[in-house]
């Protein structure tokens, strides 16, 4: 048959992932582009700088678009991570299903995504059902005590690096205190060498020479902002 829930399925992915969600900004995504893009140069930095100063920039959001370290950065996004389909391999399947995980721009409702990936679809015998349930939260305001509070933390150990704010991709535990309308960062003591980075893997390590450091950074800052 030329219509199985595969083939539909096949499509619908296609679909998902030919959309883009509109492009976000906000004061912390912002500030990144502005620094990051006077330190980087050609075409890329100069898309940092065009997005810092006008997040509508179409060319400068394509340009953030088309490298994937800075796609989180620029709004919701929404990619199939795995598939299932089928019962039997002499059978014409009844069922197919995706996994698609999203990461939710702060300040929209997951309904609203749940919405828009319904009509990315356009498959009436399409439905979502949600793995867990997400909360909306604000982002967290740029607040000069908690930045001058990781800057001094940083001096003691590198005087003079730069400290540049930046919005995480990743779901933490913040988002049910930002949910609450309590102001959450995430600010790790750990300097780490790209390879040194096994986040996520599956023997996920810190350097034991890293700890002390990371102590240190975290006692300044928590004596600073408990004042």
């Amino acid at each position: 048959s030329k219509e199985n829930a595969i083939y539909r399925l096949a499509r619908a992915i296609d679909r998902l992932s030919a959309y883009d969600f509109p492009a976000q900004a906000n004061d912390t995504t912002r500030e990144f582009f502005r620094v990051t893009g006077s330190m980087t140069e050609g075409p890329l930095g100069e898309a940092m700088r065009r997005y810092a100063e006008k997040p509508s920039d179409r060319r400068a959001i394509a340009a953030l678009r088309a490298d994937p370290e800075y796609v989180g950065q620029l709004g919701t996004t929404c990619v199939a991570t795995m598939l299932a389909g089928g019962h039997a391999l002499n059978a014409l399947p009844q069922r197919a299903s995706v996994s698609v995980n999203c990461r939710i721009f702060p300040g929209v409702d997951p309904k609203d995504v749940e919405a828009t990936l319904l009509k990315v679809v356009d498959d009436r015998a399409a439905s979502i059902r949600r793995l867990e349930d997400t909360l909306a939260g604000p982002a967290s305001p740029m607040r000069d005590d908690v930045a001058a509070a990781v800057k001094r933390g940083i001096e003691r150990r590198h005087p003079g690096l730069p400290v540049i704010p930046q919005m995480s991709s990743g779901a933490t535990d913040s988002l049910h205190f930002r949910a609450q309308g309590v102001d959450s960062y995430g600010v790790s003591g750990l300097f780490l060498k790209p390879s040194d980075d096994f986040s996520h893997g599956l023997d996920e390590r810190a350097p034991v020479a890293s700890i002390d450091g990371a102590l240190d950074h975290w006692h300044v800052l928590i004596t600073e902002l408990s004042d």
